[in-house]
């Protein structure tokens, strides 16, 4: 796997976690008077999983960024 395709996928893994970690989160305090408490209790833990992917593919970025040379942010 080269460093572009590294890079891109976790570009990618960002942008898809987040996005489900936002919608999580807006599932699990906007509306928690709608579901059961189980489910708003498998939501919190989502929250805690899609964060902690988020740092995983936040992480393989910048192993990317620096096999590319690339500045580290």
């Amino acid at each position: 796997m080269t460093a572009n395709t590294l890079l891109r996928g976790a570009n990618t893994a960002m942008v898809i976690f987040l996005t489900l970690f936002l919608i999580v989160a807006y599932l699990a305090w906007g509306m928690e008077a709608q579901f059961p408490l189980m489910l708003i209790a498998v939501l919190h833990f989502l929250q805690i999983l899609l964060a902690g992917l988020f740092k995983v593919s936040y992480v393989i970025r910048l192993i990317a960024q620096n096999q590319l040379g690339q500045v580290l942010r």
